[in-house]
């Protein structure tokens, strides 16, 4: 079989176009992977601390470096002069980043967070300009489908602060130079259901959250497309039975303690509790207006 020069050039483009997307799986992978400028053996700064010993901000760290370096290795799809000038600026743009935006978080892991996801979502969106993917359309048959809710990593507003799940977990020292853990996880059984609730698509999953002292609260949480979530709390060392959504009517069912148990005492007194979702929050209907849901 023989190509024309016309064919072989096309064929290169459509090759390096693929090898980017491949680097862009690669860096939706990479969430495990260690961090790329910072020794977590010797982590010297609190930012550094804070980053080695949250493995959720691991994880958005190395996914920043995935794309970082797909723009300094890759060739792109039309080596232009912009690109060039573009990637020339990209190592001080990065030390300008590292030095205002993530070392000025300090130990605070919403703002770490933050400043992750928008650093992501600008070197994702230079990649798909300066490396020409938005011009690569697939074929109609293997475009894919709308994603479903990733809720075991998601960030949930638990307790007027953010939490950010990775494959449904998330653990940080509860105090500096502490041994205890804050640990926050996803509950299941019993499984998670989606549904629509207040006009969103969600899932409705059950978390629960331990401090590192005798008590694990649970709460009742939502997750949603944009991979932001919230919750509300049902109690501390209960057993969760069920979760389900009901047209618009979020109910919860589990097993709790009569108010004069203490509670070393398991608990066996069955409840159920109806919820809205309203104006970004999950809340409590009244009885009556639960019975006549």
């Amino acid at each position: 079989m023989f190509f024309t020069p016309q064919k072989t050039n096309e064929m290169k483009k459509m090759g390096q176009c693929a090898a980017v997307a491949a680097l862009f799986a690669c860096a939706s992978m990479s969430a495990f992977a260690q961090t790329a400028d910072i020794d977590c053996t010797k982590p010297h700064q609190a930012v550094d601390r804070m980053i080695c010993n949250n493995a959720a901000l691991r994880a958005l760290d190395a996914r920043a470096n995935a794309y970082y370096t797909i723009l300094l290795e890759a060739k792109p799809a039309a080596d232009t002069k912009a690109y060039h000038d573009f990637r020339d600026s990209l190592q001080t743009d990065e030390q300008k980043w590292q030095h205002d935006t993530r070392h000025a978080c300090g130990a605070q892991a919403a703002c770490l967070t933050d400043a992750y996801q928008h650093r992501i979502e600008a070197l994702r969106g230079s990649a798909l300009a300066y490396l020409g993917l938005t011009v690569t359309a697939a074929p109609a048959q293997s475009q894919p489908s709308e994603p479903s809710i990733d809720y075991k990593n998601a960030i949930y507003r638990v307790d007027g602060k953010d939490i950010t799940l990775l494959e449904g977990q998330h653990t940080q020292p509860a105090a500096d130079d502490s041994s205890a853990q804050d640990v926050t996880h996803i509950i299941e059984p019993p499984p998670h259901v989606a549904g629509k609730l207040g006009g969103r698509n969600a899932v409705a999953v059950f978390l629960s959250e331990q401090s590192g002292g005798s008590g694990t609260f649970y709460y009742v949480a939502l997750a949603f497309n944009d991979g932001r979530g919230t919750t509300f709390k049902i109690g501390d060392r209960i057993q969760p039975i069920s979760i389900a959504i009901n047209g618009d009517d979020l109910v919860v069912g589990y097993l709790d303690r009569n108010a004069d148990e203490p509670m070393a005492v398991p608990p066996t007194v069955p409840r159920e509790r109806h919820f809205a979702y309203m104006n970004g929050q999950i809340l409590e209907r009244p009885p009556a207006a639960s019975a006549a849901k």
